[in-house]
């Protein structure tokens, strides 16, 4: 809904936002108001729709014309249509000129019906992030998010072209590469597992080890076993896409050397650009001998139903989408909440993922009417991102603390997601403490099926 007109002929905006608080099972209803002396007696009046899924918000006259309507994110119970009451929230800081307002909050208790929903476990699967092998068929193919130039080889096309036997004849092979800490677990296994039998005679300890060997390399878990490219199959992991040199077409290799963290190791890899708009899409990989195709960087046509011709087909995820699932999996994996994240400069962003599965729902320009899946983090600058990385001798180190990179471009767009999402927030619940309060939108299949 637009914002309606005061008598003067100004805009007047009334802005809903609503939080679901499962652990105390309840909805938290923010109001706010412009700051005008004339809104300083007129408390907005609150009506629960008889679904209890929804609220509609009105003024007292002479504005009895300003109303909004937000849906719940959890159906609320239905006795608390008779007390809803708006309190005056209490602002935690001083506020600036520019948000000063009149704003009021209201809790409702959640309906018992929605128990089961919002009690669920939160649980990091692959629901959660986007493009798995499972959306992909032999027909998907990638290209670039701006200028929408094809990066893989037309199968159809190369079929048959002898120096391409690598192609697969019924299309791409798509595979979803393990968790993050597989390797992490493959050396453990390895310092740890169990030595031979006493009993046994060394002919059948050294055929054991032999045997052992020969599996671990075959199956995936050796000692010097590790991920690497497949021609004619593109590997998928949570951020990128890899695949082999050979596979790809339209990209070009810069002289720019970027640094990449890898699980053992710094090295330097050439970045890869569209050898069309020169936009940056990707990274060379030297230990996966492959290349790297960023998901925030380029789109697909995933649906196995569409042509590849149909634009209607092909689909990109906004890069905080990609970005948060980046850090649900490192919470699986680490079992951190804080991150340091930074582009290769000095300066950077501490993050503070206070709450990973935060449904809301928030009137305005720009947001859906439903309620949105988000993760609720805490942020603020850091001028040295060093000092929190490698602390120097004799300061304490922030074991709790873990390293996300981030290409430049990516970095801007979450610094920019997590901005605009603080403005949209309410004016008390902007701020905590040190930190300011920002939302990450979170992937879900379940909800865009």
């Amino acid at each position: 809904m637009s914002p309606a007109l005061t008598p003067q002929g100004d805009e007047m905006p009334l802005h809903l936002h609503a939080e679901l608080l499962p652990n105390i099972r309840q909805v938290t209803l923010y109001v706010s108001l412009p700051q005008l002396s004339t809104l300083q007696s007129n408390r907005p009046q609150v009506q629960l729709s008889e679904s209890c899924k929804s609220v509609t918000v009105s003024l007292s006259p002479p504005f009895e014309h300003v109303t909004e309507t937000l849906k719940l994110p959890a159906r609320v119970s239905g006795a608390v249509g008779q007390n809803l009451n708006l309190s005056p929230s209490t602002p935690s800081a001083p506020r600036k000129p520019a948000d000063s307002g009149f704003e009021y909050s209201l809790r409702m208790a959640i309906d018992p019906r929605d128990e089961p929903f919002i009690s669920a476990p939160e649980t990091v699967s692959d629901d959660h992030f986007p493009w798995t092998a499972a959306d992909m068929s032999p027909r998907t193919r990638i290209r670039c998010r701006g200028c929408k130039t094809r990066f893989l080889k037309d199968v159809g096309a190369t079929q048959s072209v002898q120096a391409e036997p690598s192609l697969p004849q019924s299309g791409w092979i798509w595979k979803d590469l393990p968790s993050g800490n597989w390797a992490e677990m493959m050396d453990f296994w390895h310092c740890h597992k169990p030595d031979p039998h006493e009993h046994d005679s060394k002919p059948e300890a050294d055929a054991a080890l032999k045997l052992e060997g020969e599996t671990a390399q075959v199956k995936g878990f050796g000692a010097d076993s590790r991920v690497e490219a497949i021609p004619g199959t593109v590997l998928i992991d949570v951020p990128s896409f890899l695949l082999c040199e050979s596979d790809c077409i339209n990209l070009k290799k810069t002289s720019e050397d970027v640094p990449e963290t890898s699980t053992s190791a710094k090295y330097f890899a050439r970045s890869l650009q569209c050898a069309k708009c020169n936009a940056f899409v990707g990274i060379e990989d030297p230990p996966a001998r492959g290349w790297r195709l960023l998901k925030t960087n380029v789109s697909l046509n995933a649906n196995p139903e569409g042509s590849p011709e149909d634009e209607t087909a092909w689909q990109s995820h906004p890069v905080q989408q990609i970005v948060a699932a980046q850090l649900l999996e490192l919470i699986e994996r680490e079992s951190a909440r804080r991150f340091v994240v930074h582009y290769g400069h000095k300066d950077g962003l501490l993050l503070w993922v206070f709450n990973p599965n935060l449904r809301y729902s928030s009137s305005g320009s720009g947001h859906v009417v439903s309620a949105q899946n988000a993760m609720k983090v805490l942020h603020q600058s850091i001028p040295n991102v060093d000092e929190l990385l490698t602390p120097e001798i004799g300061n304490p180190s922030p074991l709790s603390v873990e390293e996300l990179e981030l290409p430049a471009a990516v970095y801007r767009a979450l610094e920019e997601a997590l901005d605009k999402s603080n403005k949209m927030l309410p004016s008390t619940a902007r701020c905590f403490n040190e930190w300011k309060v920002g939302l990450l939108h979170r992937y879900s299949r379940i909800c865009t099926r």
